[in-house]
Parts: structure tokens; sequence; C-alpha cells
């Protein structure tokens, strides 16, 4: 009958008790939370995948997730050992991680030149909020808010990214999501079991299972592609050309930073859609040079020159400048005298001409002047190369082959690899590093689309390269200093197209000047060096101070009076100099990359129409050229350095960077220095707030934990505790007379805490506790410690 009633009231729901509305909160069972855990863990997988662009098998994405994954555990492990203790600083914690992202951007801004987004910004806040919220998993509110969110970041990521990495993660992901749904409604089940009996199947949960895995596959199929969050772009910061500016951002339009987005294949080197480049009015390479150099002068008055060559060259020399000249193929020394302005720099880097991914500093060639008469270099009339290219197939690639002359020398080291992208230059020709070996150029797999000359510049057959499209290089690397080690033997040529100068008084005093920089050094690459050092230490590089319109010579008033100008007059000087002691030189015109302008984010260089430079290139016979670069301020892309190489550079690289924040450095310095005079002082104040923040505990738990921290006070004052010593024997000890009371009753309460198996809390005043902390200060036992040193001194 007994057990009948029970049974009755058990399921007679209108008899039951209700529950008090105050009750705490529950606490979810530890699968539960691991579930979410797990879950929470995937979803900031699928935003670090999308954070670092799809670099799957990048170490720095491995190691971000490994201690992402121990730090949220570990902390996860240590919040669900202490519920009690930890509930009341929840919300202040929360509100830290979700500002700290947006605390954290201006510093690495400023300080360490890098950044994100605006949008991936705020997203890291809210992935940093979702862990959070898994850690603090065990409230069921805590743990439902980093559900949501999950899901939220997860669609986030697949709708903004096309990243291929993403797919196993949101798969898993999707998995996750189901498992937790089950298990947090069976036990939502066996929670309530008590208090109604529930009928039908969990049809909200249902649509909630079968919904979300179908929401994250939608949104994997969208993969960046949908019309929605196209249309979104315009309300967020670009890296140029309309709206907010930011140059962190992931996207821009016209002159953007982010222009070219592609890192891992060149392919994906620019804007797919809506590209900025849709009427043709990329300017030539002529174009570029008239721009950066000012357009060149008009002759003011006749000049005559002639060409000092034996008379059976005479003719010949004479009919291949007339023919350079009607071709246009020129580049004069005598430019206009119209000055920069600030605005026409601007214009000069607006639009990337190219971009260029692989190692920099790096030369582009783009043509080759071979002809002086003292005024104007000329390209003489193309011809073939000696060695006709040929087309090679390695792997899934064509490649144009090129013959690399002078392969026998040793200063060549291994093969470097570019790739570039012509998005803003018309021309046929390919900018290519010298010493040019292979070209591959997609779906472009017939040896008639390309011509090489013997100069070795690279060309299609077709009137302009189109835009956007990605070229791959490979070249021969030249070792500088295996070239200033060898033994390099450079004959002495007779009078020839490479080595003819005009005639006059103003060659004669260049001849004199080279030959006084050069005496006593045997002839090769050491009197080539010396040219090219004492040109590069002893003037100026100011594009804005052009040679006079009425000189008779722009490289005599170069060398000898302004000492300053643009690189063609330095090159020029070098090409001179080299000539008059009978070394084969020429002019060379092209692009430079410059480190400096290299993107850390994007992994590309742009090069504008501001990078346009010249250098010259001296002969070491059998159609061997070396780059000799006499313009202060360019460098020669160097072999890869070795593990030593690396090393030093880091540390002038860390050295570097230190001057350029230095005034940081210094006040963290000073403050990390008056922390490690502080430390113990610094490490009682944490101990005592983690205390005070237990204040809500049990007065035994709380007894037992000022135990601990009157411990660490000890220790840290010079008065540690011996082992195997209790507190209350402590305490007797004779530097803790004046406060021998407070320690043996704080041991006592400690002692009653952990040993008395009592239910009952400790009898003890409600401010006792407080009072016997603030007596046994780490300042009162430093004093004590103090005194008992200088009384035994």
């Amino acid at each position: 009958m007994t057990h009948d009633v029970s049974v009755r009231q058990l399921n007679d729901t209108s008899k039951r008790p209700e529950r008090s509305k105050t009750a705490v909160p529950g606490i979810t069972s530890i699968r539960l939370h691991l579930i979410c855990i797990v879950q929470a863990l995937l979803a900031a997988s699928v935003f670090t995948v999308t954070e670092h662009d799809d670099h799957r098998h990048d170490l720095w994405f491995t190691i971000e997730m490994v201690m992402q994954s121990v730090f949220v555990v570990a902390a996860a492990a240590f919040v669900r050992t202490r519920v009690n203790r930890v509930s009341g600083i929840v919300l202040p914690i929360l509100i830290l991680v979700v500002l700290w992202s947006f605390i954290w951007e201006p510093i690495q801004r400023v300080f360490l030149q890098a950044g994100l987004p605006f949008e991936m910004l705020v997203m890291h806040s809210q992935c940093n909020l979702m862990l959070a919220l898994a850690v603090c998993g065990f409230r069921p509110t805590y743990q439902r808010l980093s559900i949501i969110l999950s899901v939220f970041i997860v669609i986030f990521c697949c709708t903004v990214s096309n990243a291929g990495g993403l797919i196993p993660f949101v798969a898993a992901y999707s998995l996750a999501a189901v498992v937790w749904l089950v298990a947090a409604w069976w036990e939502n089940v066996n929670r309530r079991v008590l208090d109604e009996t529930r009928r039908g199947m969990p049809k909200l949960q249902m649509v909630a299972v079968a919904g979300i895995p179908v929401l994250l596959l939608v949104a994997v199929g969208g993969a960046g592609a949908n019309r929605t969050t196209n249309a979104l772009q315009g309300w967020l910061p670009g890296s140029g050309g309309s709206g907010d500016y930011d140059p962190f951002a992931r996207g821009g339009v016209n002159d953007g930073d982010a222009l070219v987005a592609g890192n891992q294949n060149i392919k994906s080197f620019g804007p797919i859609e809506n590209s900025p480049f849709v009427e043709d009015d990329q300017p030539s390479l002529y174009d570029v040079f008239n721009d950066t150099f000012d357009e060149p002068a008009k002759p003011v008055k006749k000049r005559n020159r002639a060409i000092a060559l034996p008379s059976e060259l005479m003719k010949h020399i004479h009919r291949q400048l007339s023919e350079a000249r009607q071709t246009g193929r020129e580049f004069s020394l005598i430019r206009g005298q119209e000055k920069g302005t600030d605005s026409k720099a601007r214009d000069l880097n607006a639009h990337a001409l190219f971009h260029v991914a692989g190692r920099t500093p790096l030369h582009l060639r783009l043509e080759v002047c071979d002809l002086f008469d003292g005024f104007d270099w000329l390209a003489s009339e193309k011809k073939p190369a000696a060695e006709k290219p040929g087309m090679r197939t390695i792997g899934e690639r064509t490649w144009l082959s090129v013959p690399v002359a002078g392969v026998g020398y040793e200063f060549f080291s291994d093969n470097e690899t570019h790739a570039v992208k012509t998005s803003g230059l018309k021309g046929s020709v390919i900018p290519t590093p010298p010493h040019i070996a292979g070209v591959h150029i997609p779906h472009i797999d017939r040896l008639d689309f390309y011509e090489v000359d013997s100069t070795g510049i690279v060309s299609l057959s077709v009137e302009s390269i189109p835009p956007m499209t990605p070229i791959n290089l490979v070249s021969q690397l030249v070792d500088r200093q295996a070239v200033a080690t060898g033994q390099i033997s450079i004959p002495d040529l007779p009078q020839n197209l490479m080595t003819a100068l005009p005639v006059g008084e103003d060659m004669q005093r260049i001849r004199e000047l080279a030959a006084r920089l050069t005496a006593g050094k045997p002839r090769g690459w050491q009197q080539i060096a010396a040219i090219e050092q004492y040109l590069k230490g002893h003037f100026t590089l100011d594009r804005e101070a052009n040679a006079s319109p009425d000189t008779e010579s722009p490289v005599e008033e170069f060398l000898f009076e302004t000492k300053r100008g643009p690189e063609y007059l330095f090159a020029s000087s070098a090409a001179v100099m080299l000539r008059s002691l009978r070394y084969p030189a020429r002019l060379v015109s092209g692009f430079y990359a410059k480190p400096e302008k290299y993107d850390q984010q994007r992994h590309h260089t742009p090069v504008h129409a501001a990078d346009a430079h010249v250098w010259c290139e001296v002969g070491l016979g059998a159609s061997t050229w070396l780059t000799i670069e006499p313009s202060p301020g360019y460098e020669l892309l160097a072999p890869p350095p070795g593990y030593w190489e690396q090393f030093v550079e880091g540390l002038n690289a860390l050295w570097r960077s230190a001057v350029r924040n230095a005034v940081f450095l210094s006040i963290l310095a000073v403050a990390l220095f008056v922390a490690f005079l502080k430390r113990r002082t610094l490490e009682n104040a944490l101990r005592t707030l983690e205390w005070k923040l237990a204040a809500s505990e049990s007065r035994r738990a709380r007894a037992a934990r000022l135990a601990r921290l009157i411990d660490h006070r000890l220790r840290l004052a010079g008065l540690p505790r011996q082992s195997g010593t209790t507190l209350k024997r402590w305490a007797g000890q004779p530097e803790l007379t004046p406060v021998r009371d407070e320690l043996s009753r704080i041991a006592d309460l400690a002692d009653q805490a952990t040993f008395d198996s009592g239910h009952e809390d400790l009898s003890i005043e409600p401010g006792e506790l407080n009072h016997l902390a603030a007596t046994l200060s780490y300042e009162q036992f430093k004093r004590l410690h103090q005194s008992s040193a200088s009384m035994a001194g």
C-alpha cells in the first residue's frame, strides 16, 4: 500500500512541490561539457583556416591550433574543479575576452606593422568569446551561447572564404553539432523525468539536428560567391578605391593595396571579378620612363659627335645608329627640367604595373642599349639568339627553355624562381631577371609564340601581353662573392660596337679618371668593382637633378661638376668608364622590385611606374654579361643565405626593430626591471587578490585558503616554513613572537577545516579571517625578518 501511494504521489504532478525560483542553476555533465569544447575548437579551426588563407601546411597554423586546444582544455579543467570559486568572476573575464582583440589591434599595428581586417577583427573577438564560453560551459547558459556563436562563426567563414581546407573541419563540426544536440536533449530529459512525463517526438530538437548540417552545407556551397555577401562589401573598410580605408583589408578596388590576393597559386594573382583593367590605357615602357624621368628635351643646338672606330667600321656603325633612331628605341641623357611634384609621385605609385612573387631585390630587364653617341643610348637591331631556345615539359607545365650563356663559369649559383603578373604595362616584352633560363605561361606550349633575341630579352609574338597573365620564371643567379674570388680573365678587346665611344676632350678626361681609379689593380673584376663602388660612394642619387640642356657632355658634367643625378647618369657613367678601359659595356632599362615594398600579407611585391630603373652590364666574353649596379640604394639579388647568415640577418633585423621601437622597448624594459625588483610584492598582491575573489566560499574553505596564503607570505618575506614542520609549530620561532597568537589561531582554523569531518562550518566571527589576513601581511613578515637579521648582525 505504501508503495502504491508512493507511485501515485510520484506520478501526480499536481501535488509535487514547485521548484524554488531562486535555486542555483544546474551544472551540466562532464560529457556534455566536453562535447561543447570539441565543437568550439572545431569552429575555431574553421576560423583559423579562413584567417590563414588556407595554409593547411603552415607550421604556425599547426602550432596555433595545438596551443589553442591545450589552453582551452586546461582552462576548462581548472574551472570545472572550482565551480563555486570562479562563478563570481566569469562575467568580467568574458567582457575582457571580448575587448582584448580591440585592445591588442592598435598595439600590433603600431609596433608590429601587422593587423587584421575589420570584419576579421570582429570575428576574432567573437571566436575568443566562443572559446571562453566553452571553457565556462559548466553552466547551461554559457554552453548554449557558445554553441550559437560557433554556428554563426562557421557560417561566416564558409561564406567569405574559398579555402578548400574548410571542408573537413566543417564536416567534423557538423557531426559534433548533431552529437551535442542529441546529448543535450537526453540530459534535459533525465533532468525533468521526475517533473513530468514527455510524450511524442522532440520536434524542435529534430528540426535543429537536421537544419544545422544543411545550413552549413549551403554555406560551404556558396564559398564566398553569393550575391548577398558581395553586396555587403561596401559596408566594410577596403584597401583603397572607395569607402573607408584600411591597409589590412581583405579586399579593395582600383588602386587598393589588396588588389593582388593570391599567395600560393600564381593563377590567383589578382581579382577575378570586376577587374579594374577594363580599358586598354596601360602605359608602354617608354611612357613609363618619360613619366618617371621627364620627357627627353629637344636639342638646343646641333651636336656633332663621331664614333672612334677604324675606317672600315665607320660606315657600319653610322648605319646602325641611323636604323636605331628610326625605330625610336633610344634613351636620351638630356631630359626635361620639370621638377617632380607630390601629385606626380602619387600618380607614379597609383597603379601597380605588375606584381612579383619571389625573393627581392630583383632587376627585371626590358630593353638593352649598346650604341652611345655621347647624348643618347640606342638599341641596335634585334638579332635572334645564337643558341635557339626550345620547349621542355616538366611535370604538368611546358616551359620555354632558354640557353644561358657562360654556364661554364663557377660563379653561377642555384636556380631562382619568380612569378610575374602584368596588370598595367603595355608591350610584348616579358619582364625577366638577368640570365633567364625558363619561362612558363599557362596554355602557351608552342615555340613560335616566343621570341628570344641575342641580348636575352624574351617577348611574346603579340602586340601586347594581356593584363593579368601569370608568368613563371626561372633564372640563373650570380654569386658576387664567387665572382670576386674567382680568376675571371677578361681579354683586352679591340674597339668594337660594345667598346665604342665618341671622340673629344670630355672622353679623354673620363678615360683618365677610370685609369686613376683602377691603377694598381689587375685587369678583370677588381677594376670593374672599383668603378662600381666609386660611383656608389661618392655621388648622390637625385632624380630631379637632370643634366643641363646645353651641356656638351652629360656624363662629364655628372662626374666632375654636379656629382648628383638620376640612376641613368650613374649607369651611363659606369658604362662609359668601363668602355674607356676597353671592357664591353651596355645600358639596360627595366624595373627594380624593392624589398621594402614586399607585402607580407599577400607575399607579393608590387612594381609601380616609379620603380623604373636603369643599370648597366659588363661583358666577360662568350656572350656572358654581368649586372653592374652603380646607383646607391640599389642592390643585387644574392644567393639564399646559409644558416649562419640567417642567424646574423635575424640579429640585424632584431636590432633594426629595436631601434624603430626604442621608446616602447625602453618603457617596457623599465617596467620589467621594476617588476623584477618588486616581484615578491607583486606575487603577494596576486595571491591576495585570488584569496579575496574567493569571498563567496564557505568559511571552512576560506580558512584553508588563508593558511596557504600566510605560508606563501612567510616564504616571500624570507621566513619559509621548514619541510615537515607544521604552521602551528613554526609559529613558535623567535622571529615570529609578535604575531605568534595570530599564526597559532590561523593554524588551528586550517587544521579544523582540513581534518574535522563534521558538516558544520567553522564557528568564527564574521570578520575574523579578514582581520587575520590584514595582521599577518607580507609587509609585517618582512619587517620581522629585517629586524631579526639586524639583531643577528
